[in-house]
């Protein structure tokens, strides 16, 4: 008995696709709310004048208004998930030729190029997830060094860079097993 037909399977896997796009977006549009909220609730309790740099030693040596330092963060924790949420998008437009990709042939050939294309344009995307996170908990850094007389925990940062930095290895590793020759090929 034949319980799964080929067009079963395709149409499972379309509706995972599906899916996985819906809950990247609403995942996205959550953090960017929550970045909103948290600039709403931070920036109205600091003073006129925040700290917004800091050197190695976590030594604020970099002041902005508190509604310029609000806004430079609204604008960072819209606009570099936006970058990643853009090109996952305009992957499906660009031509073959600009993507480099490991294995560009094999990957891109007629075949696997929507497979290929769709699997960049979702990881990509799932990115933006890890960006958002990274200001989000940079904002919040900088809210508790702003109360703490401008000293930024260095344990913090370094902690938060940490996540970032192995989540972005986790990535490139998986884009990497994903786009190598298969050894039945």
């Amino acid at each position: 008995i034949n319980l799964i037909q080929n067009t079963d399977i395709f149409a499972w896997v379309g509706a995972i696709t599906a899916l996985l796009t819906a809950v990247i977006a609403i995942a996205q549009l959550i953090l960017w709310l929550i970045a909103l909220l948290q600039q709403f609730l931070y920036w109205q309790r600091l003073p006129d004048r925040v700290a917004t740099h800091f050197d190695i030693s976590g030594k604020a040596d970099g002041w902005m208004h508190r509604d310029h330092a609000a806004l430079f963060m609204v604008g960072l924790e819209t606009l570099m998930p936006a970058i990643f949420l853009g090109i996952a998008y305009m992957i499906y437009f660009i031509p073959s030729q600009l993507i480099n990709i490991p294995h560009k042939e094999f990957w891109l050939a007629p075949e696997r190029r929507e497979a290929s294309i769709s699997f960049m344009a979702k990881s990509t995307a799932a990115f933006s997830l890890a960006i958002s996170l990274f200001f989000i908990g940079m904002n919040h850094l900088t809210y508790l060094a702003n109360r703490a007389e401008g000293n930024l925990s260095p344990i913090g940062f370094w902690i938060l860079m940490a996540c970032f930095l192995a989540v972005t290895a986790v990535w490139i590793a998986w884009l990497l097993l994903r786009f190598r020759i298969p050894a039945n090929r």
